[in-house]
């Protein structure tokens, strides 16, 4: 339900803020079956260190979240997490094609494994 004025919710906090975070007014947004947190429809106007007032134009889950330093992506930490899943699926790929072609090696042990990497790489 989303509504045309702005309501304030005062959210305590569980710790003080230290010098450096910035608090953030969010509120839990369903999907589907998934949800996420997400800054739509609240903002922060206010508070101290022990309590955050939302500006918000709609009823949810709210919390605050503090990030010490701004979230950016990191192109480095992109092509690490890129190649190393790539590297990862492909040995992954060719440990099932060795459970599959090596019959002599085949026992329950053998089976097991071969089901997880299965729903691993599934």
């Amino acid at each position: 339900v989303t509504f045309d004025t702005n309501f304030n919710i005062t959210l305590q906090h569980r710790t003080a803020l230290r010098a450096g975070e910035e608090p953030r007014c969010m509120s839990w947004q369903l999907m589907g079956t998934e949800g996420h947190w997400t800054p739509s429809g609240c903002t922060h106007v206010g508070g101290d260190t022990l309590h955050s007032i939302c500006a918000c134009n709609h009823f949810s889950a709210f919390a605050i979240l503090t990030a010490i330093n701004p979230i950016t992506d990191s192109f480095a930490l992109t092509v690490v997490t890129y190649v190393g899943m790539s590297v990862s699926l492909v040995c992954l790929f060719l440990a099932i094609v060795t459970f599959l072609l090596c019959h002599s090696l085949w026992s329950v042990s053998i089976t097991l494994h071969l089901q997880l990497s299965i729903c691993l790489f599934a």
